[in-house]
This record gives C-alpha cells, structure tokens and sequence, in this order.
C-alpha cells in the first residue's frame, strides 16, 4: 500500500485473512484508491467513473470467474437476488371470486335489460296511416290487404301474435277512418274494431267506415268552430259497413251479442254507437262506397257538414262555413267516379244549395249566396 494510504482498521485486517491471497490483493487495491474508508464523500462522487477507475487500474476485478462469479462475495449476492424472483414465478394468479361474480352479475342484468327491450318494442302495435291528401295499401301478416282512405290510421299486433313465435287467437285490427279489406281465408277470424263497431269475417271484401260525427266542439273560436274537420275523432262515431263479396258479422263494440250478418253483395248496416244495436241489413249501391278506391268521390244523402269533412281529408284543405249558411245538416249526395278536383266539387256543392264560395289563406270559405240570385 502507499504510504499516504491510512492502514486498514483491525476489523478489516481480521477480515481479509480469511480471504484468499487472491482476494486480499484485490480489497487492498481498492482500500488504496479509495484513499481509505475514513475520505469524507462529497456530492461531486461519481460511483460508477470510481469503478471504471478502478477496474482501469485493475482489469482483474472486473473478470468473470470460472464459477460465474464477479467476485469471492458475487455467489451470494446473485443468490440472494434469485431467489425472490423464483419465489415470484413459483406464486400461482389469484382471481377475486368477488370481482368474478361482480361481473356475473352485470352480464346477467345487461341480457335482461336486452330482452326486456326488445319484447317491449317487439309488443308495440304496427301503424299505418294515410294522412290527408294520401290514401295508401297495407299489407298484413296473413297475406290480407287494406286500402286506407285518407286521414285514416289502421294498427294491429306485430305478426298478429300474442309473443315471438305464438300465434294471437284472432287476427285483430283497429281502424280509424275509412279502409277497403280484401281479407284472406283462414283458421282463425278476422276481426275489425272501430270506436262504435265491430266486424268479424274468415274471408271476404267489404269497406268499413267510421268517421266522427260532430264537426268541432261548441266551445271552440268562431272560426274554428265553423270548419267542418274536427279538433279529434269522436268516440261514438258511427260505422258503416258495405259487402262487396263473402259474409261479414256487424256489432256493437260493448254489445258483441247483437249481431247482424250481410251475406248479400251490396248488403249495408251501421252502428250508431259502441252501445247501439246494428242496423238490419239494407241494400245499398256500392259504387258510393267504393268511388274513393278508383280517385273518384262520392256522398249518399250525408249531412252537409260531414261532406265539408270528407272533403278536408281528401284534398288536405281547410273548408269553413260562414254563419250565414243555414240548414247545415240538411243531406247532401255527390258522385264522381273519377278524381276531381276540390274547386269542380265546391262549385258543384254549391250551386245544388245556393251557396258561394271563396279561397281564404288555408283553403275556402262557403257563405250563402244574395238573396233573389
């Protein structure tokens, strides 16, 4: 060692004599560089250009032993590093049982939710609607077809089943409005219901009526209170009921027991309200019934006001009448077989019952003509 070199404290010197020559050369080679163990550090120390330093000077101590070993103490250390990493792979993955069923449980609540929706929406009824201006043809489940009049709504189960897969006793449809059925044979019947009315048949074609009955309530504006289309259906409004071909069953909606059958072509009956009897069957001429199917119209002995309704829901146009119209109820019969338009109906109307007419912002107005004209 160098005489500047302090000498090594007793318990060192202790030490090294159990150490191979070898390795006492090595320890006392680093005492001597390290100036002695007693050389305060500072921060400028910089460990790792101290070991390039040192093994500079003493490439031994940086060699690989035959054993793998940096040094006589390197087994050791490598062996305390070893084992906790084996320890580490010997440690079988525990999953929570907690977090599992968490889990379990969510997947579980989420299918249910899924189902419970789709049933929910799979249970919404199916609508059809022709608005004003518009007729339209649906085609239901069993292959039956129906020809929607304007201003009507028709709706129905989905597939006519109860469930997914299950059929519905009956094939049942609701009607708002004016429809031409042209119904399927089949085991299980078919059944129209309307505010007032209802209509059993296995196959057959007919046309269903049911339009309100009141033009609007006594309470509305003046002008409103002339129009001729009502604010909304009327609950007891009346249906009506022409036979083209085949047999149909007529009856109250609250009185199913009081039932009238036409099974004679041209054969009508009405039902006045849900708790009304059906009126006999009575021959009627078809082709007033059936004028709308071919775009043209046609009114048989219907109040004046009903036919301004008619009217508003065929041409999508807004009709009113003056106060000094009179006899609004009074009957009316109109027939054009092939489509006209509003203003040929208008003059035509008018001129039959000495009335005027005009255009406003949202249609026409109908007044009673001067006196002595």
């Amino acid at each position: 060692m160098s005489n500047d070199t302090p000498s090594l404290p007793d318990f060192l010197e202790e030490r090294l004599q159990e150490e191979s020559p070898e390795g006492r050369s090595s320890l006392g080679a680093v005492w001597e560089l390290l100036g002695g163990a007693d050389a305060p550090a500072t921060e400028e120390a910089d460990p790792d250009a101290a070991w390039d330093a040192l093994t500079e000077a003493h490439p031994e101590l940086d060699a690989t032993p035959a054993n793998g070993t940096a040094s006589g103490t390197a087994p050791q250390a490598k062996q305390t590093e070893a084992a906790p990493k084996s320890r580490r792979r010997q440690r079988p993955a525990r999953r929570s049982r907690r977090a599992h069923s968490w889990r379990v449980a969510m997947g579980l609540a989420v299918a249910a939710l899924v189902l419970a929706g789709g049933l929910w929406l799979w249970r919404q009824p199916v609508t059809i609607t022709a608005p004003p201006g518009q007729q339209r043809t649906a085609a239901l489940p069993d292959g039956s077809t129906a020809h929607l009049n304007s201003g009507t709504t028709l709706t129905y189960r989905r597939g006519f089943q109860s469930w997914p897969f299950v059929d519905a006793a009956r094939r049942a449809v609701e009607l708002g409005g004016e429809a031409f059925f042209e119904v399927e044979d089949g085991d299980r019947p078919f059944l129209i219901e309307t505010a007032s009315a209802e209509v059993a048949v296995t196959g057959t074609r007919f046309n269903v009526r049911a339009r309100p009955g009141n033009a609007r309530p006594e309470n509305a504006d003046r002008d409103d209170a002339r129009s001729a289309a009502p604010r909304s259906a009327d609950p007891a409004a009346a249906t009506e009921v022409t036979l083209v071909a085949g047999r149909v069953e007529v009856a109250a909606r609250t009185r199913p027991e009081r039932r009238v059958v036409l099974s004679e072509p041209g054969a009508r009956s009405q039902v006045a309200g849900p708790d009304a009897t059906p009126t006999p069957p009575e021959r009627a001429a078809p082709k007033y019934a059936l004028a709308w199917r071919n775009g043209g119209f046609a009114a048989q002995a219907r109040p004046l006001t009903s036919v301004l309704q008619d009217l508003e829901r065929r041409f999508d146009a807004t009709l009113r009448l003056h106060d000094s119209v009179e006899e609004t109820r009074a009957p009316v019969s109109l027939y054009y077989p092939e489509a006209p338009d509003l203003e040929t109906i208008l003059h035509d109307l008018c001129t039959a019952r000495n009335l005027n007419y005009r255009p406003t912002s949202r249609g026409f107005e109908l007044f009673a003509a001067p006196a002595g004209r």
